[in-house]
């Protein structure tokens, strides 16, 4: 015969408060970085290519095709409402991005890029917990995307 008894401690079956759920906004910016890896990849071939060279046209093609995907993305972050408090530093860099990468010239690519430094609490999420450090994560690789951008010709 068997007893019975709870072999579960109490409350571990609850979802922790403390656990990271996506917000749209968050959900997009990590779609955001990931077409800024590849836009910057993209832009490398570039760099290191050939006017002459027979793919020439084919990388251009894929280069203008991820520069649209990250405008797409920015433009779905910067129209998507706000859930929480750390979708803020998400959503300006969203748009400072957006900026950087329309910028006509290089002192304007430059200056907006030192905003980065000059306001670095405008994007930066300093909440504490596990939504916190996920949030502060994706915006220290969009960060470090954006500075990969600076270093491009």
């Amino acid at each position: 015969m068997a007893t019975f008894f709870a072999s579960t401690p109490f409350g571990v079956t609850e979802a922790s408060r403390d656990a990271f759920s996506h917000t749209p906004i968050s959900r997009r910016f990590t779609h955001l970085n990931i077409a800024l890896s590849k836009y910057i990849e993209f832009e490398r071939d570039l760099e290191t290519a050939d006017c002459f060279d027979l793919a020439f046209q084919a990388w251009t093609a894929d280069a203008e095709m991820a520069r649209e995907d990250v405008l797409r993305v920015t433009d779905a972050i910067t129209a998507s409402p706000l859930e929480r408090l750390e979708d803020r530093p998400l959503k300006r860099s969203a748009l400072l991005t957006r900026s950087l990468i329309v910028s006509d010239n290089e002192a304007e690519f430059t200056a907006l890029h030192r905003l980065l430094d000059s306001f670095a609490s405008l994007f930066a999420c300093c909440a504490s917990g596990a939504v916190g450090a996920r949030v502060q994560q994706m915006l220290e690789t969009c960060h470090s995307h954006l500075d990969a951008i600076a270093d491009l010709g």
